[in-house]
């Protein structure tokens, strides 16, 4: 097929641009139909965030990676190792769904994964799917997804890494990789701690005058054996610690966080079937005290999920599965409800005969406490050309609600209400990418109309389905090289707004632009990050605007023939003041040097 115009003109904006290494088209990911699949092949934009990106960042926290995505904004109420809030296309971190190895995590009570605890060493890679994709994993997979993946690495492969910084930031991690062809076994540990800076300046309570630092402690390990030429065994698990500092307002100002997962997960193969059977625990715990209040929260979830593909054709695979989990809460507060069991089934289809492209996916969940829900999800995408391609794409999801929305006991003149049903979303996407030997670009828009919006009633006695809500949303992104320059540049546009108030939804900027360049020359590496984010309203209850800012970061490494390696990192380079939640301090200019021997 021969180029239009529109793909000559498309090209003609990169005119002195490298060609993209060919298998930088063809990454494998697992997170957009559970199985692996072409990344240039999906029609939901996903981001890719390999060990070596993070490795060349030397980014300390998830926030830090995340923050340079296209769709994505970050608020943080606190420094290192406190709260942070993720917003995937306008919608809050609890419309996100977060995996770790393909198993969901997060706290049943908050409804949503504490992403501040979730240490960067020994992952692999982190695939972020933007948009809906409840009717593959069912809800809080409202606006995207989120798998942070560690896999086996190089046979003998051991590394130490120590590293020391601004506000007394402390580092020291290792990890050990051994393979053969039938087996592997990864281990990795971290430690991390910071004393930090004052979180709340202007707080009038005097026990928040301090520094608010943490402690991380971390371990993971991964297995895999061979059984026979159809099956493969794999056992992973994490565990981490955290004890965590922050302003408490005269109420508990410390925490002590324990999180852990063990999955074990059999695979088998047999000419065109593909079967998964895992079965996994999780714990997501908090223990908050001080100033004489204390308080504890505690998710243990239980799953059992089998997960099937068949290619019928080379053209077509089918999907289908079941999954059971469930909730249990343990609490300081005494919740009339102590467990939920959630049980679902789904099925997809996957069409790909060459210029064109089907996606359908279908879910059914039955939930103990909220009832049954289903979704549904269609995507097309027809290349006009060689380079270029149309997506149409259209879906359902919910967001179930959580136990603090459900059971949270009488409290200061709170309670509430368990008669909530689950917030409903329907998403509805157009966009045209090109995948051309210089760059890949991709411009798309967005509507998500919400409906039975979980909110507080403004006398703060109870939640309610509510609010209905609608976010439209452009987003422009592009990779590409310029000599020995890589270039990541995305540009987007969000336009929120709650229908019962007339309101902007608060914290989400209405511009974004990143511009993220890398260059390598021998054994040097330089990383370059520039972030802008708009004015942002900080919160429904005040009509603080959230000025504008713009951080720039700047990594540098330099590897030895003898596997040392050294790294220096300065983070918000021009040391700007800003806020990403109002009353709360950001880091002022910061710096970060490291040493890693690989052997």
């Amino acid at each position: 097929m021969k180029k239009t115009a529109l793909a000559l003109a498309m090209a003609s904006l990169f005119p002195s641009i490298n060609a993209l290494a060919d298998d930088d088209q063809d990454n494998v990911i697992v997170t957009a139909t559970r199985f692996e699949s072409k990344l240039n092949e999906s029609l939901a934009p996903v981001e890719v965030i390999t060990h070596k990106q993070i490795e060349d960042l030397q980014a300390q926290s998830l926030s830090e990676v995340l923050r340079r995505l296209p769709g994505i904004q970050v608020s943080n109420q606190g420094g290192s190792g406190q709260n942070i809030s993720l917003f995937v296309r306008g919608r809050a971190t609890k419309n996100v769904l977060v995996l770790i190895n393909g198993v969901r995590i997060g706290s049943a009570t908050t409804g949503a994964a504490n992403l501040a605890a979730i240490p960067l060493h020994g992952v692999s890679r982190i695939e972020v799917l933007r948009g809906p994709r409840a009717a593959v994993y069912g809800s809080d997979a409202v606006s995207g997804v989120v798998n942070i993946i560690t896999e086996q690495g190089k046979n003998g492969e051991t590394n130490v890494t120590a590293g020391l910084g601004s506000y007394n930031h402390k580092r020291l991690s290792g990890s050990v990789a051994l393979a053969s062809d039938e087996q592997w076994l990864n281990m990795a540990a971290t430690y991390q701690s910071e004393d930090g800076y004052n979180v709340v300046p202007d707080s009038t309570t005097d026990t928040d005058s301090d520094d608010d630092g943490y402690i991380s402690k971390y371990f993971l390990t991964d297995f895999g054996k061979k059984l026979n030429d159809n099956w493969l065994l794999k056992v992973n698990g994490y565990y981490q610690k955290q004890y965590t500092e922050y302003d408490g307002f005269g109420f508990a100002d410390k925490s002590d966080s324990d999180l852990y997962n063990l999955a074990v997960i059999t695979q088998y193969q047999y000419e065109r079937w593909q079967s998964h059977f895992s079965l996994s625990t999780n714990q997501d715990k908090l223990d908050s005290y001080g100033n004489n209040n204390s308080s504890l929260f505690q998710t243990n979830r239980y799953t059992a999920a089998w997960e099937n593909q068949y290619q019928i054709s080379e053209p077509l695979a089918f999907v289908g599965g079941i999954e059971w989990y469930r909730d249990d809460v343990k609490s300081s507060t005494e919740y009339v409800q102590e467990h939920r069991d959630n049980g679902s089934v789904y099925i997809g289809s996957y069409l790909n005969p060459g210029d064109f492209s089907l996606d359908s996916n279908f879910r059914f969940d039955h939930n103990s406490a909220y009832g049954s829900f289903g979704t549904y999800q269609f995507a097309a995408g027809y290349f006009i050309t060689n380079d270029i391609r149309l997506i149409a794409s259209y879906g359902t999801s919910f967001k179930a609600p959580t136990y603090n929305d459900l059971y949270y006991p009488l409290s200061f003149g709170y309670q509430g209400n368990p008669d909530l049903d689950p917030e409903k979303n329907k998403t509805a996407e157009i966009a045209i990418e090109g995948q051309f030997d210089l760059a890949t670009v991709r411009l798309s828009t967005y509507r998500n109309d919400v409906e039975d919006m979980i909110a507080t009633l403004s006398d703060f006695s109870t939640v309610e389905n509510v609010d209905e809500a609608v976010i439209k949303g452009v987003e422009l992104s592009s990779s590409f090289d310029t000599g020995p320059l890589s270039h990541q540049v995305s540009y987007d546009y969000l336009d929120t707004e709650n229908k019962s108030t007339g309101e902007e939804l608060a914290r989400r900027a209405r511009h974004s632009a990143k511009w993220n360049t890398a260059y390598n020359i021998k054994q040097w590496h330089f990383d370059v990050s520039y972030l802008y984010q708009g004015t942002r309203q900080d919160s429904e209850y005040n009509d603080v605007v959230l000025s504008p800012y713009s951080l720039v970061d700047f990594a540098m490494s330099y590897s030895f023939n003898n596997g040392v390696k050294l790294g220096g990192k300065v983070g918000n380079v021009f040391d700007e003041d800003y806020e990403t939640a109002s009353g709360y301090a950001t880091p002022e200019r910061n710096y970060y040097g490291s040493i890693s021997y690989t052997f």
